[in-house]
Parts: structure tokens; sequence; C-alpha cells
């Protein structure tokens, strides 16, 4: 099942700006300037997938409509799947802006002692990020990590089939070395992290985030939350990474994850 979050950005004026506290105001759509049969259109659309538990329609912090297939609600959770790599990859922009990473273009080896090796010395963080590491690839492409006990040591033990840089790959294995490198540089969990710099700051009370056997944070998959929680998420980036009095992500590394970087839309179709 999925969830769907559908924002329309603003050019928000940060302090007029409307935030959701506990619970979330509604405008109708004609009230935020959307036409109404698009937005029932959308939400019609969005059900067209059977896959579809809930989706969410948000303008300028306000709920515009919502709809969950039968036995959901508002305070259903979905998994994230892969949608929690932007999560712990934004906990990488804050500590860049903390300084306890001084660069993406630092090497991976500065924070994972393993990837002092000659064939992973030179992987950078924002080749991590990405998913241009070169890291290896194969067929099953690491489906069977998420069977293993532990992830971590997993993902440490892939070596490398390409030069770094050379060749977008999506691989699951680059977000999982995001853990170990914010533990180095800050001496905390990703989940830990993620509570307190982000989710925490955006109010949201309830969630589980998923670890290992291990006690490794999956930080390429699996955070559980409410449709209306994720659009918090999203409400935080449409807003160039400003919440409420407090700037959680600066404008500059939000600006920056919009950059194009990769030719990568038939990826898929040209990797088959």
């Amino acid at each position: 099942m999925r969830l769907l979050i559908i924002l329309f950005c603003s050019n928000f004026i940060f302090s007029d700006s409307y935030f959701p506290n506990e619970t979330w105001e509604k405008k109708s759509a004609s009230e935020l300037g959307l036409n109404e049969e698009k937005v029932n259109l959308l939400i019609e659309k969005s059900f067209e997938d059977k896959a579809t538990m809930g989706a969410v329609i948000i303008k300028d912090g306000y709920i515009v409509s919502e709809k969950y297939a039968r036995g959901f609600n508002e305070n259903s959770y979905g998994t994230s799947w892969s949608t929690a790599k932007s999560f712990y990859a934004a906990l990488i922009g804050i500590s860049l802006d903390k300084g306890e990473i001084k660069s993406l273009d630092e090497p991976v080896a500065n924070y994972v002692d393993s990837y002092n090796s000659q064939s992973k010395k030179d992987i950078t963080i924002r080749e991590i990020l990405n998913m241009t590491s070169g890291l290896e690839f194969p067929s099953h492409e690491h489906e069977m990590m998420f069977f293993e006990e532990d992830h971590l040591k997993y993902a440490l033990e892939v070596e490398v089939e390409n030069p770094p840089g050379e060749k977008f790959q999506y691989n699951n294995v680059n977000s999982m070395l995001l853990g170990d490198i914010l533990l180095q540089a800050t001496g905390k969990k990703a989940d830990v992290l993620l509570e307190e710099r982000i989710l925490d700051k955006l109010e949201v009370k309830n969630k589980t985030l998923w670890r290992d056997s291990k006690q490794n944070v999956l930080t390429y998959c699996c955070i559980d939350m409410t449709a209306r929680d994720y659009a918090r998420f999203g409400q935080l980036f449409s807003n160039s990474g400003a919440w409420k009095d407090e700037q959680i992500i600066s404008k500059e590394l939000v600006d920056e994850t919009f950059q194009y970087v990769w030719d990568t839309p038939n990826w898929w179709t040209d990797y088959k």
C-alpha cells in the first residue's frame, strides 16, 4: 500500500505562513485559489492505483482534500519504503549546517573506517547521496539486504564495480551507509537525530523508525507515519527548510536538493 502527498507550493512569506500543530486546518480549494474540479479529479486519479491507501492534498499548509481507502483513515500508518532516504539525507544537510560534516565532497572514509581501502577511499558523501558511488549493483539489486540480521555489515561488505562519479545506479546500499556516517559525525544514531532535529520540531508525535536485529537504523527505507505527518516533511521543503520561527535546514541546502544532477528518467528501462 502507498500514501500520496500532493503539495501545491507557494512562495511563502516566512512570518505569515501557516503551520499545523497537532491538528491540521482545512480550507476549500476555492479559498486557496485552486480549481475544485481539478482537485477532485486529482484525488480520483490517485485511487486508480489499487495500492493507494490514502491521498492528501496540501496548499499553503492547509488540507484542501484527502481520501483514504476502505479500512484506513487519517490515523493510519503507511510505510515510507524508499521515501525514508530523503528524511535521512536531510540529516546530512543539517550536519553540514552545524559543521559536523565539512563538505559533501569529503571522502566517506573520513567517517567509515572500512572505506580507507584502495578501492573505496575516493568515494565521497555526495556520490553516496547521488547514487554514483560505483558500488556493485548485481542482478538481485541487493534486495537480500532487507532480510539480513545486520544490514550495515552487508552494506559495508559490498565492493566497487565502477569508478565513482561516472554512473547512476539506484542502490540501497548507498543510503544504508548514511546512518554510519551520521553516527561517526555526531555520536548519535540516525533515528535519534531524525526525531531531535526534524520530527520533534514538526510536531510528529507518532511514528516508527525501523532498525535491524543489530540495532542499525534502516536509513535506506522504513519509516511508519500517517499521510498528514509525511506532509509536514513535504511542507518543510516547500518552505525552503523553515518551520515556524526556525530554519531547520538551510535554504541553500534545500535548493541544492532540487538541482538536476543526472539524466535518470529512463534509467530503469535502460538497465533492463
